[in-house]
C-alpha cells in the first residue's frame, strides 16, 4: 500500500511540476541582480524579432534574482531559460525542471519543487516547454516546500 501511495504521489507531483504551481512568487523577498548579458544581434531582421522577457528566480533562502532574457517572439520559455543558463538543455527538452540556477529541488527527499508563475503571480497552466514568449512577458520560478 505504501508503494502504491508513493507512486500515486510521484505521478501527481510530476503533473504538478509540468503544469506549474499554486504559490505566489510575489510574496518572496526580493533583491535584484544585473540582467544577463545579451548576445549581439546580427541583422536588422533579427533586431526586429528580438524581445525582452523578465524572469525571476527565488531560491530556498528567499533571495530573488531578476533576469532579462533575450528571446525571439514565439520562442519557448524552456529554450530561453536554457540559453541563459538558468536550466539545463536536458531539462528544457524534457519540460520537467528540478534544478534552477544550480539549486536542486528534490521532492522525493524533502518535498521541495520549483513553482512556475506568471506576471500576476498565478500558477501557470502549462510547463516551461509549452509557454511561447512575447515582448514584455514576465515569469518566475520559486523554490517551494
Amino acid at each position: 500500500m505504501k508503494k502504491l501511495s508513493a507512486l500515486v504521489l510521484s505521478l501527481i507531483l510530476a503533473a504538478g511540476l509540468l503544469a506549474g504551481c499554486g504559490a505566489s512568487a510575489s510574496s518572496a523577498a526580493s533583491s535584484e541582480a544585473a540582467p544577463a548579458e545579451s548576445a549581439a544581434v546580427s541583422t536588422a531582421e533579427d533586431a526586429a524579432a528580438a524581445i525582452a522577457v523578465t524572469f525571476t528566480v527565488t531560491g530556498a533562502d528567499g533571495e530573488s534574482t531578476v533576469l532579462t532574457l533575450d528571446a525571439a517572439d514565439g520562442e519557448k520559455l524552456s529554450d530561453a531559460l536554457a540559453a541563459a543558463g538558468v536550466i539545463s538543455a536536458e531539462e528544457a527538452a524534457a519540460g520537467f525542471v528540478t534544478v534552477v540556477n544550480g539549486e536542486e529541488a528534490d521532492y522525493n527527499a524533502d518535498g521541495a519543487w520549483w513553482c512556475l508563475t506568471d506576471a500576476a503571480g498565478e500558477m501557470t497552466t502549462v510547463g516551461v516547454a509549452d509557454i511561447e514568449l512575447h515582448d514584455g512577458d514576465s515569469y518566475a520560478f520559486t523554490y517551494t516546500k
